[in-house]
């Protein structure tokens, strides 16, 4: 047995052995191999396509109010508030700072977009956070993916991404009539 470290998966791990049984791990460059992991799973995440942020330095409740205002008028209904920030500066984190989560909801949207795919109701509530951060207020929203094989479902989650956007960019403005730019 030679005296090498071995580079690849260790001998529990049979079934990385079963699906690569060629790969002599051991002969594979440590770079080559960390590169080739970075990109499995990096590349394959479209989770940061998925997060839109706005960045403004409006105080905290006026960013919370507009975001509201935004939501109640495109047609939308604000189903909770949860406090993040107060709740981890409650159980003793008391430099934590402010983070909340308003959770909406049209219900004609989610009847049409569940009709078409069922899966999607792990999107639903709709949500838009508010985080405080270092003298800035971060307003930020998930997307829905775009490009899946369901072109009615693309044409909904387009539109949808459009709204959501713009509620994002009205509680991140100083400008009272962004909403109806848009």
């Amino acid at each position: 047995m030679s005296n090498k470290a071995q580079l690849g998966p260790p001998a529990n791990f049979p079934v990385i052995r079963r699906i690569f049984p060629r790969v002599e791990f051991s002969r594979l460059p440590t770079q080559f191999i960390t590169l080739c992991l970075f990109v499995f799973l990096f590349g394959c995440s479209n989770e940061t396509t998925q997060i839109y942020e706005k960045t403004t330095q409006k105080p905290l409740e006026n960013v919370i109010q507009d975001a509201e205002f935004a939501i109640t008028e495109n047609n939308f209904r604000i189903t909770n508030r949860l406090h993040i920030g107060s709740a981890i500066k409650e159980r003793g984190s008391f430099d934590f700072p402010q983070n909340e989560i308003i959770l909406f909801c049209n219900l004609t949207i989610a009847e049409e977009m569940l009709k078409i795919e069922p899966r999607y109701i792990n999107y639903c509530p709709y949500k838009i956070t508010i985080t405080d951060s270092d003298g800035f207020i971060i307003i930020g929203t998930r997307l829905l993916p775009l490009k899946t094989n369901n072109s009615k479902m693309d044409k909904i989650a387009k539109n949808l991404n459009q709204i959501l956007r713009s509620m994002v960019e009205y509680a991140a403005s100083e400008d009272p009539f962004i909403l109806e730019q848009n």
